[in-house]
């Protein structure tokens, strides 16, 4: 084989190990890029998927916060309309003494007063324009042989009567204002049955 034989052999041999090198490499390139962007895919997925699961804690968070101030906006208006109806009642207290069965309630809170004590003397506390009033009771109830004084220390209160039992100093206060003091718990169980029967409920 001469010289010239040899050379053009192994020119041809040099290019094809190159031509198979390149080829070689782009394969190997497209495989880096085929593996990259199967890479980037999955990451791309993957933070959407994180993104999805934010924007879903997010509203459930913001759902829960809506609830919860929904509750408290409920509960705010309930106890605004109590507290109203509690003023409205005060109002009308202070006016009791105008109405035309004031009478017949001061017998009544005198009388439940002896029942509650007991016992033979007693002397009642009534506000000054009351006295009149209590008195002409008092003296109904003495022909029935209570023995019954009435205090010249005054109440100064919307109405009703204080009662003492003179053998042990025990007292009942039967003002308005306690015996408001004394329902009112039960009378926010009641104005709440009442206002919100057919109302939102709290859950």
């Amino acid at each position: 084989m001469t010289v010239e034989a040899i050379i053009n052999r192994i020119k041809r041999e040099a290019e094809e190990e190159v031509r198979s090198i390149r080829a070689e490499e782009a394969c190997e390139l497209t495989n880096i890029r085929n593996l990259a962007e199967q890479r980037a895919e999955a990451a791309y997925n993957h933070r959407l998927s994180e993104g999805f699961r934010e924007i879903r804690q997010n509203i459930a968070s913001q759902q829960s916060r809506t609830r919860i101030e929904a509750k408290k906006l409920v509960r705010e208006s309930k106890e605004d309309l109590i507290n109203q109806c509690f003023k409205e009642t005060e109002k009308y207290l202070q006016t009791l003494r105008t109405k035309n069965e004031y009478p017949s309630l001061l017998k009544h809170l005198i009388e439940e007063c002896m029942v509650n004590l007991g016992g033979q003397e007693h002397i009642i506390s009534v506000h000054p324009d009351d006295r009149k009033i209590v008195q002409e009771i008092i003296n109904s109830m003495q022909k029935d042989g209570n023995s019954i004084h009435l205090s010249d220390e005054p109440v100064m209160t919307a109405g009703g009567v204080i009662c003492e039992r003179v053998t042990d100093r025990v007292t009942i206060d039967n003002t308005v204002e306690a015996r408001f003091s004394r329902m009112k718990r039960d009378m926010i169980v009641a104005v709440s049955k009442i206002l919100f029967e057919n109302g939102v409920s709290d859950d």
